[in-house]
């Protein structure tokens, strides 16, 4: 009788995202006999329906410092590090001439396929990836890793499946994302994978995640859209800002300055303030003081939508058809704290089902920075969404799984 002998692999990827088909192209270019194992029917799910379908594949250019793009609650200096590994210019070098797809540009710092289709980039990332010897094997649902001798880090990891096939490999790289839109396979099951190989877990939250309001005079502007400037503060302190775009919705507030500004209110208990039109507060009072003879409603419609500017105005207590030279010191701070210290009443988030990526996950600290290999276990390498890292509306998630990628794929095919 011959007994089974599972089949072998010097590494196994779990999780064909933007991360995990880095990870595997990268370790196969590296001379690596690589699996890349995924639990759906098709790699890259959430590359599918990123930028509605179109992919925001790549910020146009870096932001300095690192930290105004992306966040972690780790080492800032450790992200630093990581984020010279790969620069944004040679990712975007690599996206149009090795995967070539050709790249065009939008407006607010935005890189797209030029075919306008998410599906070139991810069928680009499996072509590569394939054309370098990795192979992919689809609905392969990892539910446990173990190391096939606790005593002896060579001897490697035993992966089983949740029909109950094995495989075995030498090392393994974590890519399976985190817990936004599980529809598309990221429902967390790789933190429970890391934790019980000794890793903690940075309690996760919704980041970059539409936020919800039971203000239905402000729900009823559904549909609006405009730039503006927003602040997060915390107990009096302003801990971070940015300018972009806002949308109202039929639940609440989307768009991209909402979207950035989300992840504050949601791990940090911030309120979030809003110059309408991203004006300064000096420029309203320049504005207002410069149309001294016309009534407040028209001058404030004059460069609001007009159903956001009869609310604001109707807000702030003053009285639409006085004159702008006529207000009171008093009523014109009322009027201008509206128009450009607007509070955005909260009630919660739209979750996990809808947010772009997920705050916290498997903290940097348990790393080797220089080569994402895991502290705890020898042989196991993390990248992408699963770690403690995510940045802001833009493609600079993508940046992230691209580099963290490409950097533990390269690292675990060096020594072998």
């Amino acid at each position: 009788m011959s007994l089974y002998t599972p089949p072998s692999f010097e590494i196994a990827v779990v999780g064909a995202g933007a991360a995990g088909l880095m990870a595997a192209l990268w370790a196969a270019r590296g001379g690596a006999k690589v699996v890349l194992l995924d639990g759906q029917e098709k790699a890259g799910g959430k590359i599918l329906i990123s930028g509605g379908g179109r992919c925001n594949v790549l910020p146009i250019d870096a932001r300095d410092p690192v930290e105004a793009s992306f966040h972690t609650s780790g080492s800032q200096n450790v992200l630093k590090r990581l984020f010279k590994t790969w620069k944004l210019a040679e990712i975007q070098d690599f996206v149009r001439w090795e995967l070539e797809v050709p790249l065009v540009e939008e407006d607010d710092n935005k890189l797209f396929p030029e075919s306008g289709k998410a599906k070139d980039v991810r069928d680009a990332l499996v072509r590569e990836a394939e054309r370098c010897g990795a192979s992919i094997v689809y609905d392969w649902r990892v539910t446990e890793i173990e190391k096939s001798d606790p005593n002896n880090s060579r001897k490697g990891f035993v992966l089983r499946s949740e029909s109950g096939e094995e495989l075995r490999a030498l090392k393994v790289i974590l890519a399976t994302g985190g817990e936004s839109v599980p529809a598309t396979g990221s429902d967390g099951f790789g933190y429970r994978l890391a934790k019980k190989l000794g890793h903690k877990l940075v309690p996760t939250y919704p980041a970059l995640v539409p936020l919800t309001t039971t203000d239905e005079a402000l729900t009823a502007l559904a549909g609006l859209s405009l730039p503006v400037a927003w602040r997060a503060v915390v107990e009096g302190k302003e801990v971070a800002r940015g300018e972009r775009s806002f949308l109202f919705t039929h639940k609440g507030y989307s768009g991209p300055a909402v979207l950035d500004a989300s992840h504050y209110v949601i791990r940090d208990n911030a309120t979030i303030h809003i110059a309408w039109e991203a004006s300064t507060r000096q420029e309203w009072i320049d504005y207002l003081q410069s149309r001294a003879r016309r009534t407040v409603s028209r001058t404030v419609a004059d460069l609001l939508p007009n159903r956001l500017a009869a609310l604001l105005v109707e807000r702030s207590g003053v009285r639409g058809e006085m004159r702008c030279g006529n207000l009171t010191r008093t009523t014109f701070d009322y009027l201008l704290e509206q128009l450009c210290d607007f509070r955005l009443p909260v009630s919660g988030n739209r979750g996990f089902a809808v947010a772009e990526v997920t705050g916290g996950g498997i903290g940097l600290d348990s790393l080797d920075p220089s080569t994402l290999e895991s502290r705890k276990t020898p042989g196991l390498y993390l990248c992408g969404e699963i770690l403690d890292v995510f940045g802001d509306i833009g493609g600079f998630n993508f940046q992230w799984a691209f580099l963290s990628g490409k950097l533990a794929g390269e690292c675990a095919a060096k020594p072998l």
